[in-house]
C-alpha cells in the first residue's frame, strides 16, 4: 500500500473520491427531479389559471347573450287577444 497524507493510501483516496462524486451525482439527480416536478406543477396551475379566466369569460358572454335575447323576447311581441 503506498501511503500519502494524513496516512490514507491512494486507494482509500480512490475511495473517497468515487463516493463524493457519486453522492454529487445523486445530488443534481435529486434537484433535477425536484425542478422538474417544480416546473410542471407551476405549468399546470398556469394552465388551470387560464381555463378559471376562459371560463369565466365564456359564461359572462354567454349569460350577456342570454339575458339579451330573454329581454328581447318578452319586450314589443305582445299581440292583442280577443276577449
Amino acid at each position: 500500500m503506498t501511503t500519502v497524507n494524513q496516512g490514507m493510501s491512494v486507494e482509500e483516496i480512490k475511495r473517497v473520491v468515487a463516493q463524493r462524486v457519486a453522492n454529487a451525482i445523486e445530488a443534481i439527480a435529486i434537484y433535477e427531479t425536484k425542478t422538474n416536478l417544480a416546473h410542471k406543477s407551476m405549468n399546470q396551475t398556469e394552465r388551470k389559471k387560464e381555463e378559471v379566466v376562459e371560463n369565466a369569460i365564456n359564461k359572462r358572454k354567454w349569460e350577456s347573450n342570454h339575458n339579451g335575447s330573454l329581454s328581447q323576447q318578452n319586450k314589443g311581441h305582445k299581440v292583442p287577444r280577443a276577449h
